[in-house]
């Protein structure tokens, strides 16, 4: 029986859940792991050079894959064209990379940099063969089988990344455990998409051009996005030195993993989707306040929490030789909560085909953030940067709404609010109980305080959803399983 749009989508939406919560918990346990393991300057150091290689991961598809689930007429030949241009690209990349690796080195003033890269350009000789297979599997809404593919990578990449520091390899142990991930990966990938569709011999220029011309557009905006996200690891790497960098890392990646973790259960989800009712703007305006509302609840109370228990779960979790990290976490706690209500207009852009609109949108962020980044480093050190960001954060978001927000979907401000508003007062009330509760047993050990802190927010917040949000819980549940709501017209 086939199975219609809003099935897949639920579908979808819990394989993608069970695989989120498996990586994350994986990842959580890897970090937990190797911060007892490896010294803050070997996380600076692997911060340095995931900067290089994510960024330059980007010029491997060029935009293409957003273009792909964007259109519908996609034609076999096209895919093949576009198969080997993924192909090409990696290797044009791996070939730039290596010839400009003196010129990072040189950057960081950090030699040990050069094996270190060498050995990451590995990623672009594998991950481009499975590139496109994860792209017709997102469009196909098969996030069954990607999400298998994702804990069983990561599982191993995590297993092998333990090992070797285990083993005394020290950063190289980082290096190896995201090889092995993309390996793993990728073959499961090729060997999943192979039986579906294969690529021919085929490559024609002349088929790639409205692609490239919609996936030149979110190369752009990606590529400025990425300088947006990590132009502080530059900064701080160059100003700051590894050491430095290796704090900041180790806070940076707290604070960024409900939203890369969270988030995609539904955005991954959402943009197939919509790209599919992209005309329909009452239809997706209701969705996008769904989702809004969805990712509040549950991210907000995590940030609140991370800044009431990190003077007590840094050196519980990862060590005493970390606490420097505590007031970053602290600062950036903030920053996390405010991106995690912005990155989901990107389903919606991407949707309706308005990829200039983020490309000029992001392309802004990094014009404002270098310098004010540049300053918090110059005049505050790392903390500084932390502030900056926090201070930047707010005004960006203030500016979200004006600019992609009602540009998109019309005038919405009163409906945008009242979807953060039960959240954000929610995580409020739970923060400051868990606060007085943190001081009130000061004179227990810190491992027995942080499970009272955890345990009494998750219920305290808990209680306050049930009791006052009772009205969101039928929502999403009306939306999933109705027949005439949401996508069950689809």
């Amino acid at each position: 029986m086939r199975r219609t749009l809003k099935q897949k989508a639920i579908k979808g939406f819990t394989w993608t859940s069970i695989s989120t919560i498996t990586v994350t918990v994986l990842q959580l346990l890897q970090l937990t792991i190797l911060a007892r393991l490896l010294q803050p300057s070997d996380f600076g150091l692997m911060g340095m050079a995931t900067v290089v290689i994510g960024f330059s991961q980007i010029f491997t598809d060029f935009g293409i894959s957003s273009a792909i689930i964007h259109r519908q007429d996609t034609t076999k030949s096209q895919l093949s064209s576009l198969y080997w241009l993924n192909i090409f690209s990696g290797a044009a990349i791996l070939v730039l990379v290596f010839n400009v690796t003196p010129l990072i080195v040189y950057f960081y003033k950090e030699p040990e940099l050069i094996k270190i890269l060498h050995s990451l350009l590995l990623v672009f000789l594998i991950a481009p063969f499975g590139q496109q297979f994860q792209t017709l599997l997102q469009k196909e809404l098969m996030f069954n089988q990607l999400a298998k593919i994702e804990i069983v990578s990561t599982f191993l990449g995590c297993g092998t990344a333990i090992v070797l520091a285990l083993n005394n390899y020290g950063v190289m142990s980082l290096v190896w455990g995201q090889v092995c991930n993309t390996f793993v990966r990728t073959v499961n990938l090729v060997l999943l998409g192979w039986y579906n569709w294969r690529p021919e011999i085929h490559f024609e220029i002349r088929e790639l051009k409205s692609y490239i011309s919609f996936g030149l557009y979110q190369l752009g905006s990606r590529t400025v996005n990425y300088f947006n996200s990590n132009i502080d690891y530059l900064l701080i790497g160059s100003l700051l030195g590894k050491e430095v960098l290796g704090l900041y890392t180790l806070a940076y990646n707290i604070i960024v993993l409900p939203v890369n973790k969270i988030n995609p259960i539904v955005t991954r989800v959402a943009f197939p989707v919509f790209s599919k009712i992209q005309n329909q703007n009452e239809r997706l305006k209701d969705w996008y306040f769904k989702v809004i509302e969805f990712l509040s609840i549950v991210n907000f109370p995590i940030f609140f929490g991370l800044f009431v228990t990190a003077s007590t779960f840094v050196p519980v979790i990862f060590g005493n030789h970390w606490t420097p990290s505590i007031i970053l976490i602290q600062i950036l706690a903030g920053v996390g909560l405010l991106r995690s209500i912005g990155n989901p207009i990107g389903s919606i852009l991407m949707a309706k085909g308005l990829v200039n609109l983020e490309f000029k949108w992001d392309l802004t962020l990094l014009l404002t953030q270098i310098p004010g980044i540049y300053i918090g480093a110059r005049f505050g050190g790392v903390v500084g940067v932390a502030i900056a960001c926090l201070l930047l954060q707010v005004i960006y978001s203030i500016c979200h709404y004006f600019v992609l927000i009602r540009s998109s979907l019309g005038q919405c401000l009163k409906r945008y609010i009242l979807s953060l508003l039960s959240a954000l007062l929610f995580s409020l009330t739970m923060a400051v109980i868990v606060w007085e509760i943190g001081n009130y047993l000061l004179r227990l050990s810190s491992s027995v305080v942080l499970m009272v802190q955890i345990f009494s927010g998750v219920l305290i917040y808990g209680i306050l959803i049930i009791i006052f949000e009772s009205r969101l819980i039928k929502d999403l549940n009306s939306y999933i399983l109705s027949k005439d709501k949401g996508l069950g017209n689809l």
